[in-house]
């Protein structure tokens, strides 16, 4: 069997779409004539947490952890944080203003962990990675970022022992929507920027999550880039009645999805329909919205809860009516879909998106047959959708689609399929 090393920083226990990604196509790797030999770290400083999804592995895997030296407590005790407090990956904090140390821990992480704050794991992974090659005879290297730490450490192994190298780039590595909170210098961007041309350019393919993504990824010198969508498992649709509309959003509610027009539209509907109405968010909420919230709360059902592992909030959220999808802003966004839509197409619910009428999100909502865009602004736009589907609650008590044959095209199987094919061509076998 051919074998081939996953260079991962996000495994589990950690949760979260980044682990899921790579989880899910682990599973397929022995159906589709590959051997996965994983390399990741001991003790890594997750954003979540979730322990379920060591159920979906496969067994007699080989894993191998190692030190990584990391800067987060040194920023927790500099910042007054508690050791179990969560910080996002994307920022060093998550507050609408930050204080003076968020600020010059921001600086530090924009300006000296270059590209991120995981460069200490490089040694500890070159040397376990080296040996693992030998020992494994391993024939392609895949690493996945963020962080992008992972594709410098595939890139020396890669060139110390003249293996293939796919970069799996989630996000975007220079234009992600959170680097302009570094505040970096022209010198590190600089560097930053040469160290991400290095990869595009020396890689022997570069993979990501959607065609916008990979155009940047193109554009700026990539050798060749495939689209490997994040997919997801099929499950049969199951109705379940439920005595409140939900509309329920999960995952990780950051600063450019203002949910403020969702609920003053939501504000406009009869009485008789808000008695019924209950909106759920599951998972990190932006501190910035604490006020908003505590605002609508004194007009709308709004229920807040804490991060749940993706089972549990997957069965949760079969007693959803609508899924609310509010799109980040960002220069790239038109051709990106993020992981969540993945989860959201499983459940074969109704998907209320907030955003610009345009790019490949609303493509994959029309040719699925899974919802609509709204403007964040169309306060009637988004009470009209709101209103189609109470209908149908009212008379079934449950919103279930009937888009089964849309979704082949997005399933994990398919998508892991199309990656191993990949592997095959690059090792010519």
């Amino acid at each position: 069997m051919k074998k081939a090393l996953i260079v991962t920083y996000y495994w589990p226990p950690a949760g979260g779409p980044g682990v899921q990604r790579v989880v899910r196509f682990v599973r397929y790797f022995r159906q589709f004539g590959w051997e996965p030999i994983v390399l990741t770290v001991k003790n890594g400083d997750y954003p979540a947490i979730d322990e379920t999804l060591h159920k979906q592995l496969p067994e007699n895997l080989r894993i191998e952890k190692t030190d990584i030296l990391e800067p987060y407590a040194i920023y927790r005790k500099f910042t007054g944080k508690s050791a179990e407090e969560k910080i996002p990956t994307f920022v060093l904090s998550g507050k609408s203003s930050d204080s003076k140390k968020d600020r010059l821990a921001k600086w530090v992480r924009g300006n000296i962990f270059i590209p991120d704050a995981r460069i200490g794991w490089i040694p500890n992974a070159v040397r376990a990675g080296s040996k693992l090659i030998r020992e494994e005879n391993i024939d392609l290297i895949f690493a996945t970022s963020p962080p992008h730490t992972v594709q410098l450490i595939a890139k020396k192994l890669a060139k110390r022992h003249k293996i293939p190298w796919v970069a799996d780039l989630r996000d975007p590595w220079t234009e992600a929507f959170w680097a302009e909170e570094m505040k970096k210098s022209r010198l590190a961007d600089a560097i930053d920027r040469k160290l991400e041309r290095s990869v595009l350019q020396q890689a022997d393919l570069i993979t990501t999550v959607s065609e916008g993504l990979g155009k940047i990824f193109l554009q700026k010198g990539a050798l060749a880039c495939e689209v490997i969508h994040n997919g997801f498992e099929p499950k049969p649709p199951q109705p379940l009645k439920s005595d409140k509309f939900m509309l329920l959003f999960f995952g990780h509610l950051n600063k450019s999805q203002n949910p403020e027009t969702l609920f003053r539209s939501l504000c406009t509907l009869p009485d008789a329909i808000r008695e019924n109405l209950k909106i759920v968010f599951v998972g990190r909420i932006f501190e910035g919205f604490a006020g908003l919230f505590e605002k609508f709360e004194q007009q709308l059902a709004i229920e807040r809860r804490n991060y749940m592992p993706l089972d549990e909030v997957l069965a949760f959220a079969r007693s959803a009516s609508i899924l609310l999808h509010p799109m980040i802003s960002a220069t790239y966004i038109e051709g990106v879909i993020g992981a969540k839509m993945f989860d959201y197409l499983s459940l074969q619910k109704p998907i209320l998106t907030l955003g610009e009428k345009s790019g490949i999100v609303r493509e994959v909502l029309q040719e699925t047959e899974s919802g609509e865009i709204v403007e964040y602004a169309d306060l009637q736009g988004i009470a009209d959708f709101v209103l189609e589907k109470y209908k149908i609650w009212q008379k079934n008590s449950f919103v279930l689609l009937d888009n089964s044959d849309k979704l082949s095209n997005y399933t994990t199987e398919t998508n892991t399929l199309k990656l191993l094919n990949l592997f095959n061509a690059l090792i010519g076998r």
